[in-house]
């Protein structure tokens, strides 16, 4: 990180620390903000540092996704098997209900 001093009109003349890529844009630079201590010198987080938390933050989220998504097909394997079931059970009474209106027809 960089010592950078504030020219806001809030901020004017306060130092910060930065990342000295910051202007570049979100692909060469990071976001990184902290104000200097009034003591003096504070420890700086180099921009490699935040950048290997952003990577294990993202793998973590990624991590997440295919959970989430093993998670979704697991149930959709679980629904599907209902299904048939559902299917087997309402094909049965179908077939039972036309005996019977075939039965019924058959005595009058």
């Amino acid at each position: 990180t960089v010592l950078r001093t504030a020219k806001t009109t809030k901020n004017r003349g306060k130092q910060f620390w930065g990342c000295p890529r910051y202007k570049l844009g979100s692909e060469n630079g990071c976001n990184f903000f902290r104000w200097f201590s009034d003591w003096g010198v504070e420890e700086s987080i180099s921009c490699e540092l935040l950048e290997a938390n952003d990577e294990r933050l993202v793998k973590t989220f990624e991590n997440q996704g295919v959970k989430q998504i093993f998670d979704v097909q697991k149930a959709v394997v679980g629904l599907q098997s209902w299904m048939k079931y559902v299917v087997v059970v309402v094909s049965v009474l179908f077939i039972m209900n036309m005996i019977i209106i075939a039965m019924l027809m058959g005595r009058a």
